[in-house]
Parts: C-alpha cells; structure tokens; sequence
C-alpha cells in the first residue's frame, strides 16, 4: 500500500491547488470586489477540494488493484502516476506563470484565433515537459523517479501554501454586509413629481445617433435634449456609477468599497432628495451602500450572507478551467465574464435583475401604481452590453452584433416612455437616459468616453434638440439640481465654455488599481484629441 502514497499525494495537492489555493488567492487579491465573504466560501471550496482528491484517490486505488492482480512489477501503476505528475506539473505552470496574456472576461465574446501564439506556447510546453518525463523515466528507476516526483508535488504545495499566506490582506477576512435592491416599488410612480435617471449599460453616443437616425425613432426622444458630445468620467461601469451618483472622484486612495460608501454618502444628489422629500430607489444588480445612510434607500434591503453553493461553484470551476487549461483546451470553460451575483441566495426577497428581457416585459405589461409622495428611480439596465444576444424585438438569437444590440435598447426605451405617458405620469417627470460610458468596436479597448445623454425636464414639450455644448459628467451634481429646481433641458450646462478640457480616468477591465489620466480637448467621441496627462492613480 505504500506505493499508493505518491499518487495520494499528487492528487491532493493537484487538487488544493485548483479549488482551494486558486479560489482563495483570487478572493485575498479581490476582497473589496466581491459580495460575499470568505467565511461562507471556505467550507464548500474545502468540500470540492477533498471531493476531487477522494475521486482521483480512488482511481489510482482501482488502477494498482488491477495492475496488482495481473502484473506484480506495478509498471501500468507507475506509467499512470509519472502522466498524472505530467499533467499536474503542467496545470501548475499553466494557471500560474502562463496567464500574463489571458483574454480579458469583460463579457466580450472571446476569439481565441487570436491566441495561436499563446497557443503554440502552451503546446510546446506540454512536449518540452513530457519529453523531459519521458527521458528520466527511462534513464533512471521508475521507483526513484516517483519518489523524486513525489518530493517535488510536495515543494509545490509549500510554495501553493506560502504564496496563499503572502495574498492575505488587511480585513480580507473580514464579513460583509451584503445589501441587495429589491423589486420593491418599482411599479409605483408619484403623482406629484418623480425624478428618473434610466442608465443604459454600455451605449455609445456615436453609434447609437447611427442606429437611431437610420430606424427612424429620433420622435422617440421628443421633449428631450440629446447632449450628443458627452464625456463619461470613467472606461468602465464599476467607478462610473458611483461617480454619476455623487460626483465624487475614486483615485485609488481607498479600497473599492471604502471609496464607494464615501461617494454616496457625500452625495449632493441624495441630500437634495432628502431635502425635497423624495423616496429614494436604487435598482442596481451591484449596490455596495452599506452605511448608514444607505438606509434612506427605499427598496435596499440587507440579506443574509448565504451563498447558493452550486451556482457559485460553476462559476469559479469556470474560472479554474479557463486559467489553468492549456490555451488550445480553454474553451472548454465556455466564459466570458465572472458573474458570482448568480450565487445570492434570496431567501423569498425578489432581487431587482437588470436584464433587458425581464425589464421590457414588466414596462409592457405591469400598470403603475400611483403614490402621493415623490419618487426618485436611479434603474441600470443591461442596455448594449455584452453578449450581443438579442435583436430589435428582444428575441434571443445567436451570433448577435453591438448595432443589434443597440436596436434592442431603443425597443426598451420606447417601452418604459410609452408605460409612462400611458399612465399619465410622464409630464410630471424629470428623464434622464443616459449610459455609464460608451462603447468601442475595433481591437483596442479605448473608444468608452462617449456615453449618450438625453434629458427631459417636468412639463416639457418639443422637439428633440440636439446640443453641441461640451457636457462631463462632471457637470451631473449641476444638472440634477436645476432639474429639482424646475428647469427645462434647454436651461442646463449654460455657463459652459465651448472650449475645455475634460477628465476621463482610464483603466483596463479587471485592472482597475492602475489608472492613466486623460484630458479631451477636442469632441468626446474623438480619439486624436484625447491626450494623456503623464498622472497615473495605483494602489
């Protein structure tokens, strides 16, 4: 039975390392991103871990049996350990020194033709690896060779173990509060005033004025102002929304969640709210609010930290697939982004989902209640992000482009303004659709400046006017309350001058603890004119 402990060994440190210390390490890293806490995470990663090693465990069982039954010298046995040990030194090199190009998981479709490099690496890795395998098999004693390939899993696991006590943080293993919005009144609309920011995730000005004017729907927008030359703060959703809340600024300076707490608490938007005695509505998939403050918000509520453990375990095997396969293999995880939301346990709370499918049925189907207090609605949809999954009727397809996508946003904007004007509360209204930044097709990843922005004020009534004036969303806090003050769209951004810079913090998906500063000098959607400052904001 001895001869079984090298296989033991490798299977238990083969499988620590893919659902225990990669799982792990991946949450010490990223705390502050996640919602849940690692003290509801440990025990089910711990569970599939020894799982994984029990399986393979067994058959290396089953495979000395029989080679024991029919060949006393064990040589089938050890041809299987020696592959596994190939296999395991592979992955481990794989998921944790080959992963400096991986393809971004920002919900983009991933190509990996574009990888065929990186692909011919991983393969000649495997070849240099096996051959070197194959090599000391048959230059020294299978029993020595095992014995030294044994020693070596063991190495792996101290460094496994070491590198995962280097990845602990400060409060990494803190709980959490885990605050969710719900549905609550989200069908309900005051019949005194109502102040609606409706946030398209990802809808780019450019393109969409092209998918607009060429369907003909610009009468969509009658009593709106389009400030088609609009810059976003930020390339990405996790910092633009806080900022298009507060105004306030993330420069690195705190973790995530510290800085977004920070920003809603010191929000000029919700104190004048709060002062005009609006009930606040937050319908957001990734609200972090958690202060005290946050309690003001009408459909937040605080759940309980439980975790549906097979939802959550499919997404990060997903994960440990696409990192440690080789690259020719990595398609298998069949993953373009993370999305651990899928393992929020409700407990009979109805948690709001920012699906344009689900949203667009309500906004044909559900009447509004009305209420006699005034009602403010921040709602992030999914809007033109990817998958480009459907088109103009929101039927799914497959194969989908960014302009059908865009068509299937217009389908819902029509549908959410019509079951606002068919329920008799759309002139008391203030709308503000808008998006959390723009949109680039192309290989690069820069082209996100350039969100849309339409505003339409209480009892306003034109056509739609396009406006040239160089709006930031710097200029939001202004807007909002000139808005609460009763001005029209047409009123805004007036002390605006035609010619001035405008910031935008750029960061790449997944890597946001570095920052590069830009200034636009020229038109939002133009890249010539965005220039670098020579800032970076790290942390």
């Amino acid at each position: 039975m001895k001869k079984l402990i090298p296989a033991y060994v490798m299977s238990f440190v083969f499988s620590f390392m893919l659902f225990y210390y990669e799982p792990i390490a991946m949450y010490m890293l990223n705390f502050h991103d996640f919602w849940f806490d690692l003290s509801i995470i440990f025990y089910p990663l711990l569970a599939v871990t020894f799982g994984l090693f029990l399986v393979l465990s067994l058959i290396f069982t089953i495979i000395y049996f029989i080679n024991k039954k029919f060949n006393d010298r064990f040589t089938f046995y050890k041809v299987c350990v020696i592959m596994f040990f190939v296999v395991f030194v592979c992955t481990y090199i794989q998921g944790n020194y080959m992963i400096s190009n991986l393809p971004s998981l920002d919900g983009n479709l991933i190509n990996w033709n574009d990888y065929k490099t990186e692909s011919i690496i991983s393969v000649v890795m495997w070849i240099v690896v096996i051959g070197i395998m194959v090599f000391t098999s048959i230059k020294f004693k299978m029993e020595n060779v095992i014995k030294t390939f044994t020693l070596i899993s063991i190495a792996i696991f101290v460094m496994l173990v070491s590198s995962l006590f280097a990845s602990i943080r400060p409060h990494s293993w803190d709980n959490k509060i885990l605050s969710v919005a719900t549905t609550e009144n989200y069908n309900k609309a005051s019949s005194d005033k109502n102040f609606v920011i409706f946030l398209l995730d990802a809808v780019d000005s450019v393109m969409f004025d092209d998918v607009m004017t060429k369907t003909k729907q610009t009468d969509l927008f009658q009593d709106f102002t389009y400030y088609k030359d609009t810059m976003s703060t930020y390339s990405y959703t996790r910092d633009s929304i806080p900022f298009i809340l507060s105004g306030v600024w993330n420069e690195n300076k705190y973790p995530f969640d510290v800085y977004y707490n920070k920003a809603l608490d010191k929000s000029v938007l919700f104190k004048e709210l709060g002062d005009k005695d609006y009930e606040i509505n937050l319908y957001d998939n990734d609200l972090l609010w958690t202060t005290e403050k946050s309690k003001n918000v009408a459909n937040l509520v605080q759940l309980d930290r439980k975790i549906d453990t097979v939802n959550y375990l499919k997404q990060q095997t997903k994960y440990v697939l696409f990192k440690y396969l080789p690259y020719p293999l990595k398609k298998i995880a069949r993953i373009e982004y993370l999305d651990f939301n899928r393992g929020k346990v409700q407990d009979n709370t109805n948690l709001f989902t920012w699906a344009d499918t689900v949203n667009y049925k309500l906004y044909k189907e559900e009447s509004v209640e009305k209420v006699d207090n005034k009602v403010f609605k921040f709602i992030h949809l999914e809007g033109a992000h990817v998958p480009f999954d459907l088109d103009k009727n929101l039927n799914r397809i497959s194969n989908g482009t960014y302009y059908k996508k865009l068509e299937a946003t217009l389908t819902v904007i029509e549908a959410y303004i019509n079951n606002l004007k068919e329920n008799g509360i759309y002139d008391n209204s203030v709308i503000i659709i808008m998006a959390d930044h723009g949109y680039y097709i192309g290989n690069g990843s820069d082209g996100r400046q350039n969100p849309i922005l339409f505003i339409k004020g209480v009892d306003e009534h034109h056509d739609m006017i396009r406006s040239d004036i160089p709006v930031s969303y710097t200029d939001l806090n202004d807007a909002y309350i000139d808005l609460l003050n009763d001005k029209k769209s047409t009123e805004l951004f007036s002390d605006i001058p035609k010619n001035r810079e405008r910031r935008l913090l750029w960061y790449r998906y997944l890597k946001e603890n570095h920052m590069v500063e830009y200034v636009q000098t020229g038109k939002a959607w133009n890249e010539k004119t965005l220039k670098k400052t020579g800032k970076v904001f790290d942390r």
